[in-house]
């Protein structure tokens, strides 16, 4: 199974375990099945009983089936955070290599580029593609700089960040914790959720708190992991109430 790993700018990896193939392949079956019957439902009981005129019903057929079948994954991917309903089901999402969420340009290029991918080719492409490249992308994927990962193997960068601030009114220690990125504030949690610290994981703690002492500008006598803690909280607090 090809395990995506992303560094941070504080030499934290993480791992994503790209989707396998098979889960791909349900996700689209799911999602063809699911286009099926919004075509058939609305064709059968909206289109037909309007009993129009054939260049208005072609006209309506378009607006009302045509483009939202067409456009369903597009669709679903900007405002879903990179699931279809078939992914949802199937437990994976696409993501951008980096790590973060992929972008609305992103989900553009790789939803054009299925066109070629598994339709000119009919899915030739999207076949050999994932089965040849590194990180089983497709070619969309390619050119859009974005994987499609099992969610169940990595929580998502939002699940993992997060942390509940019950304190009505917390104030933040070190607003310059904004400057860092959720992939960033994502190793600063799994480090401080390690088990079984030992001499090394300590020291490499240390240097981590170190490296963001001086990368934030931050002074405080607060030690690497009260300082880690403490960044987290701040983070927290201040994306949720933005």
């Amino acid at each position: 199974m090809s395990v995506l790993t992303v560094s941070t700018p504080f030499n934290i990896d993480l791992e994503f375990r790209v989707a396998p193939f098979h889960k791909r392949l349900f996700a689209w079956f799911l999602d063809i099945l699911l286009i099926f019957v919004y075509v058939y439902l609305v064709m059968r009981f909206v289109v037909q009983p309007l009993n129009l005129m054939d260049s208005l019903g072609q006209t309506v057929s378009i607006l009302l089936v045509g483009i939202p079948a067409y456009c369903y994954h597009l669709l679903m991917e900007m405002f879903m955070n990179g699931q279809s309903l078939g992914k949802m089901v199937m437990g994976i999402k696409v993501m951008d290599l980096s790590g973060n969420e992929a972008g609305t340009s992103q989900y553009l290029l790789r939803w054009l580029f299925r066109l070629f991918d598994m339709g000119i080719t009919m899915g030739a492409g999207a076949v050999l593609s994932v089965a040849l490249s590194k990180y089983s992308q497709r070619i969309g994927d390619m050119v859009a700089g974005t994987v499609v990962i099992d969610k169940r193997f990595r929580t998502s960068l939002t699940e993992t960040i997060y942390l509940e601030i019950p304190v009505e009114d917390y104030q933040p220690v070190f607003p310059e914790v904004m400057q860092l990125s959720d992939r960033d504030i994502n190793g600063i949690r799994n480090l401080l959720d390690t088990k079984g610290m030992n001499r090394d994981t300590e020291r490499y703690m240390e240097q981590v708190a170190e490296r963001i002492r001086e990368v934030l500008k931050i002074d405080t006598d607060l030690e690497p992991r009260a300082l880690l803690q403490q960044l987290l909280k701040d983070y927290n607090f201040i994306t949720a109430n933005k």
